[in-house]
């Protein structure tokens, strides 16, 4: 197992550690580089959404993984991610859920948020993954108090922002490696802890159409998401789930 978060820099505010890694990245950062930021004033999600924190409340990061791995088990990595920081906030006391693809929630709030962008040179990927997790807040905005909590919510105890750093790092090594070593532990590992499974759902692509819906079943071997729909199941590679009406 190679560990991560070797060399790392630690910055004040940026816009993105996202585009700071990308940018280290093009220079030659190594495998497990990593770059973690006290705010972000254009941090991003899923879908170029834009993810906000209140300045040295959340952990952010992004970390540069060159993984020995082909395109079908690079797709893993973002589930990878969101294992490894389910069972962080877990050692931590709170109950973590994964919402797929890699979302986590704790008591049905969003916990944290994983982004992955993947480039190929040579045959090569370059994913820069990005995290935003929720410590330190003990309170959210009235707009976001109903859907976002943070370990010190959901844990009831006060929690340093960096913190989780070291050990989500470490179970995000143990994680990359298992991709290799045994994918399927690693989905099983996933679908264990999935938020939703029997609930009604619908599946929305990038555009906001839904492309399934139905009851969620679990996972494919590939990650995918199970979903049985009126016209029979179906695995959907990507989108955003919500619950049907």
């Amino acid at each position: 197992m190679t560990a991560l978060g070797t060399p790392a820099r630690h910055l004040g505010t940026v816009g993105s550690t996202m585009d700071e890694a990308a940018a280290w990245a093009r220079r030659g950062a190594p495998h497990g580089a990593v770059v973690v930021a006290e705010r972000q004033t254009g941090g991003r999600g899923r879908h170029g959404r834009a993810w906000t924190a209140a300045p040295g409340q959340s952990l952010l990061f992004t970390v540069v993984l060159r993984p020995s791995l082909d395109g079908e088990r690079v797709g893993l990595i973002p589930l990878a991610a969101g294992l490894a920081v389910a069972e962080t906030a877990q050692a931590f006391g709170a109950d973590a859920r994964i919402k797929w693809p890699n979302d986590v929630l704790a008591d049905g709030r969003k916990l944290a948020g994983v982004l992955a962008e993947t480039t190929w040179t040579r045959g090569r990927p370059c994913v820069l993954l990005g995290v935003g997790l929720n410590v330190a807040q003990d309170t959210f905005p009235p707009e976001l108090e109903r859907v976002a909590t943070s370990l010190a919510l959901a844990t009831g105890q006060p929690v340093a922002r960096l913190a989780p750093l070291r050990p989500l790092l470490d179970r995000l090594a143990e994680a990359l490696a298992q991709i290799e070593a045994d994918p399927a532990a690693l989905v099983a590992a996933v679908e264990a802890r999935l938020d939703g499974v029997g609930d009604p759902v619908a599946v929305r692509d990038v555009g906001g159409r839904v492309v399934a819906e139905g009851r969620v079943l679990g996972l494919a071997p590939t990650g995918a998401l199970r979903v049985v729909t009126e016209a029979g199941e179906v695995a959907v590679v990507a989108g955003d789930v919500t619950l049907a009406p």
